[in-house]
């Protein structure tokens, strides 16, 4: 037999397990590992890359036997309203309208198709457009209606882009509908599209309740797909309606190393202990603004299009990539999972094996993973308390005519930094194997070899929104969206200004509230750019209302606005001439704001251009119409929001927009202040954040995966005391004084705890930092990252009570 001795150098007696593996014993097929590109908006910035990065990124994502080399392609059908990180266009805004050159959803597919003709390709609803609804709420009540817009989109997929849909989903973790599904199903089959199946109801497991009481609707019902499900609940009565059986959305976990052990355990665990078949990842790839939801909750993050630049925020690494390609690598839709007990298995000492064989039983993939609990999390659902510990497999019967295993090795926990390395082939001896298996630890044994593919050098990181930023949407083709544009609610095109114009503008196309399905309806539509920690800036804008448009229908333009501008300083002029500078964007289909700071009047001609401008620079701002400053000598405003560029309205009306330019306002502005001397003992405080993005060296830390806080110019790591004071000291792997856990997907898109062996991370307006179980009475206990910055701040969203918000610092 021969023995693999495995991390000899630990010194340590592993425990043994012995697992026999039956290539006769299959039970159900596998169905590939996905990315969902959509739910919202998630691949927008991707579009905007220029070559060769772009194309890059999509070899990395879709080309067989090179890095993730996905198996299945899930993307939206655009339903004009907010549906996580921004809005995606509709085919069909309006019952007689219809385009199927919106949107880049297709051309996505159409990329992926071109690298893999095999993958999978699945479309699914977020929202709605309101006339699918036929006067109400759901997209159910008229189910002609919506079947109708469905069967259009497959149909323009196939005629225009000569794409086949293998998956059509319902309604994204929404209500499913059983009149809705059988009536779907009959137009599918009608059009000729029966090779369709679908998909319900990408949610809970409630659905099989539902397929279990109607036969007929279980029928109609070719695949049922959970998201985001627990591995110990029981889906007994899932399995006896004899349906593939997914999770059709699953991880939603930033792209770290934390990320990948999540992605690595739930890819064998699902099968092992809920036969599971198939794994759909949201997102495929966040090219959407820190400042969106769920920043970074991806297989590759690509956020940076004027740059070229991609990877995680730290080292640039892709983890979550070669954690896939651990699978799809060695795997194809169609292969057969070995049964529990016959070659998949959970381990004795924790962990998970899972074993697949060909079609034709000769190629085997033998996956095992043990992921500790600190480390197993993904961010739903939450996981129940285990141990794991090293352990050594001997796996035996495999077939006759296997003298070798290839092997690959990924390890998430130990700080070694391997990512699918490719290791010296295990010799099989008497039909076995041996191996060790470390804590952290992905390993793929199988009888094909992996490719880690030569990933090109990237450029330089550079996050910093380039600024001056204008576009006169003079240089794209009718339909398109803006260079890195963002719709949060409603859509915009680049349209010609009138039919047979050479004037291109940007329009909002949406004239009815849509269905919604995060937002039915809150505030005006509006787009956005740039970054999340702007604040001094010049923001303007042409724009054109209609005659058509109310009274109260307003154009604005505004900055330092959250995603849906709810925050932020926003400067608006109504049809009536009336403007105001106030918080927060217009409440939808009126004139209300939720803070005034000053109103007047202009001469505000209706369809005819007019220029706003406003501009903000600490606590005064400036706004002029058509060239004339209408705001005297300055309005006073609260110096406490940062965030975004954006322009909008208030009204679903066809407003149009040209001309958008940004510049900065403050000498304060992207000027990076020097490096200092930084000795080991340093104390650490907090202080006010340094403004418009820029990264001030005293500020910026990594938040490791290992939970450490990383200074980045000094490379060392902030420790706590026994009196619960903070300094910077040596990094050293694993010691428990640097040791700060948090959720490390939402520190960076909300406030978090961050937790240590004795307390939380707290801090003070006077500028102190401690461990403690309380803070002080004006003092904070949430924290939240910004990559762009580096900075640990006290808020995400503002936060009128802590007041400007404050960073970690390094103390002078």
């Amino acid at each position: 037999m021969a023995l693999l001795i495995f991390l000899a150098s630990l010194g340590l007696a592993a425990a043994h397990q012995d697992l026999t593996i039956n290539t006769q014993d299959t039970e159900s097929m596998f169905w590939g590992l996905g990315g969902l590109s959509g739910g919202g908006a998630t691949s927008r910035l991707l579009v905007d890359y220029q070559e060769p990065q772009r194309s890059q990124i999509l070899d990395i994502l879709f080309k067989p036997n090179y890095a993730a080399s996905l198996q299945v392609l899930k993307v939206e059908i655009g339903g004009d309203s907010q549906s996580t990180d921004g809005t995606e266009t509709s085919h069909m805004h309006s019952e007689d309208d219809l385009n199927f050159k919106r949107g880049y959803e297709w051309w996505l597919m159409k990329e992926a198709k071109a690298r893999n003709p095999d993958i999978k390709l699945y479309g699914l609803a977020w929202a709605y457009p309101g006339w699918v609804g036929n006067g109400t709420d759901s997209p159910f009540s008229a189910p002609e209606l919506t079947s109708h817009y469905i069967s259009e989109w497959i149909r323009g997929a196939k005629e225009v882009y000569d794409l086949d849909i293998d998956y059509i989903g319902v309604w994204n973790e929404r209500s499913s509908s059983a009149t809705y599904v059988k009536y779907l199903k009959s137009v599918l089959l009608k059009n000729g599209q029966g090779n369709t199946k679908i998909v319900a109801k990408d949610g809970g497991a409630d659905i099989c309740q539902d397929m279990a009481a109607d036969p007929e609707y279980a029928a109609a019902i070719d695949i049922i797909g959970l998201h985001y499900p627990s591995d110990y609940n029981n889906y007994s009565l899932c399995h006896s309606l004899n349906k593939p059986f997914w999770a059709s959305e699953e991880s939603s976990s930033y792209d770290d190393l934390n990320g990948a052990a999540c992605w690595a355990r739930v890819v064998t665990s699902h099968w092992v202990l809920s036969k599971i078949t198939s794994s759909i990842m949201w997102n495929l790839v966040g090219s959407y603004a820190h400042g969106t939801n769920w920043y970074a909750s991806s297989m590759l993050t690509a956020v940076q299009p004027w740059s070229g630049y991609y990877g995680d925020d730290i080292d640039g690494t892709m983890p979550v990539v070669w954690a896939t390609a651990h699978v799809t690598q060695f795997t194809s839709v169609g292969w057969q999972f070995l049964k529990v007990g016959s070659g998949s298995s959970e381990l004795s000492e924790g962990g998970f094996m899972a074993t697949l064989v060909s079609p034709d039983g000769k190629d085997i993939t033998i996956l095992i993973n043990k992921i500790s609990r600190e480390h197993a999390p993904c961010t739903r659902p939450k996981l129940p308390d285990f141990n794991v510990t090293e352990q050594t497999l001997t796996i035996g019967n495999i077939p006759d005519g296997i003298s070798a295993l290839n092997f690959y090795y990924s390890n998430y926990e130990d700080n070694s930094g391997d990512e699918f390395v490719e290791k010296s082939p295990l010799s099989v001896a008497h039909g076995s194997v041996t191996i060790t298996v470390p804590i952290g630890a992905m390993i793929t044994l199988s009888t094909l070899k992996g490719t880690k593919g030569n990933i090109p050098d990237r450029p330089t990181s550079q996050p910093k929104f380039p600024l001056p930023y204008k576009d006169d949407f003079q240089s794209y083709n009718d339909s398109s969206e803006a260079r890195y544009l963002s719709d949060q609610i409603g859509a915009f095109e680049i349209h010609p200004e009138v039919n047979g114009s050479k004037n291109m503008v940007m329009e909002m196309m949406v004239p009815e509230t849509p269905i919604g399905w995060s937002d039915h309806g809150s505030l005006g539509p509006m787009t956005l750019t740039g970054m999340r920690e702007w604040q001094d800036l010049t923001v303007q804008v042409d724009y054109m209302l209609p005659s058509t448009a109310n009274s109260t229908a307003s154009a604005c333009v505004a900055t330092r606005v959250d995603q849906m501008w709810r925050n932020g300083i926003v400067f608006c002029v109504q049809q009536s001439g009336m403007w105001t500078i106030s918080v927060g964007g217009p409440k939808l289909m009126t004139n209300i704001f939720t803070k005034v700071f000053a109103s007047g009047q202009v001469d505000n001609k209706l369809d005819t251009f007019h220029t706003l401008s406003l501009t903000t620079n600490g606590s005064m701002a400036s706004a002029s119409f058509d060239g004339i400053v209408i705001s005297g000598k300055g309005v006073p405003i609260q110096d406490v929001d940062t965030g975004f560029a954006a322009f909008g309205g208030s009204h679903w009306v066809p407003m149009k927009f040209d001309n958008f330019a940004i510049s900065d306002a403050s000498s304060q502005y992207y000027v990076d202040r020097p490096m200092f001397s930084v000795m080991a003992g340093q104390s650490i405080c907090n202080a006010p954040c340094a403004r418009n993005g820029m990264q001030a060296p005293e500020q910026a830390f990594d938040i490791t995966s290992s939970w450490q806080m990383r200074h980045v110019q000094s490379k060392m790591c902030a420790e706590f005391d026994s009196t619960g004071k903070l300094s910077l000291q040596d990094c050293v792997f694993n010691k428990d004084s640097q040791r700060f856990l948090n959720d490390y997907t939402r520190i960076r898109n909300s406030a978090v705890s961050v937790t240590t062996s004795t307390g939380v991370l707290t801090g003070d307006s006077d500028g102190s930092v401690a461990v403690a179980n309380q803070p002080k009475q004006s003092g904070w206990k949430t924290w939240s990252y910004f990559p762009n910055t580096k900075q640990l701040r006290n808020q995400y969203d503002t936060d009128m009570q802590l007041g400007y918000p404050r960073c970690l610092s390094i103390c002078n």
